[in-house]
């Protein structure tokens, strides 16, 4: 038990000494995605109804999905070449969000937008959605006006990392 504790403790500790590294990498020298923002969709989900101002970040790479939260799919999303990344608002005052720029670096896919508060009349929720050509990515960082404020890993990336914390335990295990 003791052992379990400690490389929790020790993965807690790389993990948090890595997320603060990443404030001070240069996003200037990053490679930049094209990308495309998308209009006319609303956020389909009547289903949830937040009780606070709450935010929504999601990534969706298949038509299913993405058609559950935001609708019909128009003629400007082929799945089979690309990438949905969206946010939604849910606040007292409605924001516009708008896209400054993408970057890509060890399957991360950073997307910095900026969130304008000022004189917007939209439809509540307020929803940002942008496309990308496909890119295999581990995770989606959400860089809103200059602050990194949410981080998405895929499922496929986090079991990677469970399947390397449990060999990494059983290695300890086997060496006692």
């Amino acid at each position: 038990m003791k052992n379990l504790f400690f490389t929790i403790s020790i993965f807690c500790l790389v993990s948090i000494l890595f997320s603060g590294c990443v404030s001070f990498t240069s996003y200037d020298d990053l490679e930049r995605l094209s990308f495309a923002d998308l209009e006319g969709y609303e956020y389909q989900n009547k289903d949830y109804q937040p009780i606070n101002d709450t935010t929504r970040f999601m990534y969706f790479t298949d038509k299913e999905s993405f058609e559950k939260a935001f609708g019909k799919v128009k003629d400007d999303i082929n799945f089979s070449e690309q990438i949905v990344f969206a946010v939604v608002k849910y606040e007292k005052k409605p924001t516009q969000i708008s896209t400054q720029h993408i970057t890509y670096e060890q399957n991360e896919i950073i997307w910095f937008y900026d969130d304008d508060y000022s004189n917007v009349k939209m439809a509540f929720p307020s929803v940002g959605i942008v496309l990308i050509d496909k890119k295999n990515f581990d995770q989606v960082v959400f860089v809103e006006n200059g602050k990194t404020v949410y981080i998405i890993t895929t499922p496929e990336a986090q079991k990677r990392m469970k399947e390397k914390l449990e060999e990494t335990f059983d290695r300890k295990e086997t060496e006692k």
